[in-house]
């Protein structure tokens, strides 16, 4: 109140001494000073808007680069999106992984099995944007079985050159890279990609892998497969003696004998020039590893050609595979069927098998909701011996399976299937074993 009295006042006073031109010169002055009063206020309410705008930036970039997420859309040489995450992390330490939990029920024999599969954690350290660690750990059958799958140093050169160091998956097939849960519709591997591709198989080694506009290639040396070491046992799941051979002369990370006198070759090349579309092969031949009894070092070859083709919701994918092993008189010796250890006087010496794979998303048709529902097919035909040392052969194995998925994100799918799979029990028998399989799957990468 007594500072409005005083500008009255003050007001009277400067209208009674000055005159009328002044008075207008002083409004005019006012009005002016009001203006830039209001432009300062103006300047500094969008400077208050854009720190707040940068702290924002600043915060999210901040989280970002802390908790990096997998992008589906990028790969690194072929590898899975959450193995391949390292790469693209803004920070140096990535973390990583993938999930698997399994149930199925077998109607010819009636047993039910309900197992958590797998968990892997995937540990990436960029000593630089051109120095890049990669690991791999898997906690298999509950925590049973635990391994190394990767542990390398890739040296990212340039696109079409770099090298890769260490315990790698060997760049064979199409799961064997790709062994991540969403990456595959069928709750298990395809069993060509289990026993003849024996995924997941990882060696020591070092290849030189790069890309071009239309091409991938990989090419190196890894530690070769042993068939010293099979017992070439019966597998469970196929009812078919014999589906080990190529399986279990798998090294690994935790197996030493003959690692650095034994190594194979192997190359990979793919072309990727048109959209969606993939094609390529891969070759493996080394020394099959020492003798068993004393006879000449055979020699293990395996060749495999591989397509994959996808457009919006649609996706199929197939690969052929063979296999032979020279001299598999050298590695007869004790095998194991069931619970009995029997000496056989055969052992498989070649091999062949192949599938296709179709995939159809249809869950636009019933809501626009996010997600995928894709439903699928397959087939495979595989032989675990087309030929063995004694003359004799395997019959044929296909399996029909029929199933879905659903994916609630895209980093995470419900699988279930059915499988009828018929086994020939001898090259020259008309006789099947019919078996089916009911399985249920959960997989999720991170």
């Amino acid at each position: 109140m007594k500072t409005l009295l005083l500008s009255s006042v003050a007001a009277m006073v400067i209208t009674t001494v000055l005159s009328a031109d002044e008075v207008n010169d002083l409004k005019v002055q006012l009005k002016a000073l009001t203006e830039r009063l209001e432009n300062i206020e103006a300047s500094n309410k969008k400077q208050a808007e854009q720190t707040q705008a940068l702290a924002d930036e600043v915060i999210n970039t901040q989280n970002a680069t802390s908790f990096s997420t997998v992008d589906m859309s990028k790969t690194e040489a072929g590898l899975g999106a959450a193995a391949s995450k390292v790469y693209y992390s803004k920070n140096p330490l990535s973390i990583g992984g993938y999930g698997e939990l399994h149930y199925s029920h077998q109607t010819h024999s009636g047993l039910h099995e309900s197992e958590t599969y797998r968990f892997v954690p995937y540990i990436g350290y960029k000593f630089s944007d051109n120095i890049i660690l990669n690991s791999e750990i898997e906690f298999e059958h509950g925590g049973e079985e635990i391994a190394i799958e990767q542990l390398y140093i890739d040296f990212l050169l340039n696109p079409a050159l770099n090298i890769r160091l260490g315990h790698q998956v060997v760049p064979m097939g199409l799961i064997n890279l790709n062994h991540e849960p969403v990456l595959f519709n069928t709750v298990k591997r395809p069993d060509v990609e289990q026993y003849l591709i024996p995924s997941t198989w990882h060696e020591n080694g070092l290849t030189v892998h790069g890309k071009t506009e239309s091409f991938n290639y990989a090419i190196g040396a890894v530690a070769a497969l042993d068939m010293g070491l099979a017992n070439h046992d019966g597998a469970p799941e196929t009812g078919t003696y014999g589906a080990g051979w190529i399986r279990d002369g798998r090294r690994g990370s935790n197996e030493t004998n003959n690692a650095i006198s034994n190594l194979a070759a192997v190359a990979r090349l793919d072309y990727t020039g048109i959209n969606g579309l993939l094609v390529g092969a891969s070759f493996y031949t080394a020394e099959a590893g020492p003798s068993t009894n004393g006879k000449q070092v055979g020699r293990l070859t395996l060749a495999d050609l591989h397509a994959q083709y996808q457009k919006e919701g649609f996706k199929i994918k197939g690969l052929y595979t063979q296999a032979h092993l020279s001299h598999a008189n050298s590695y007869l010796g004790l095998h194991t069927v069931g619970d009995t250890t029997l000496d056989f006087p055969f052992h498989p010496e070649s091999s062949r098998g192949g599938y296709v794979n179709l995939e159809y998303n249809v869950l636009p048709y019933f809501t626009q909701a996010n997600g995928r529902l894709p439903i699928f097919f397959q087939y495979e035909n595989y032989n675990l011996a087309t030929s063995m040392v004694n003359g004799s052969a395997f019959g044929n194995t296909e399996s029909f399976t029929y199933g879905l998925n659903y994916f609630p994100h895209e980093q995470v799918v419900l699988k279930g299937e059915y499988k009828v799979r018929h086994n020939k029990n001898d090259a020259d028998s008309a006789n099947y074993s019919n078996e089916g399989i009911y399985s249920l799957g959960l997989g999720f990468i991170f």
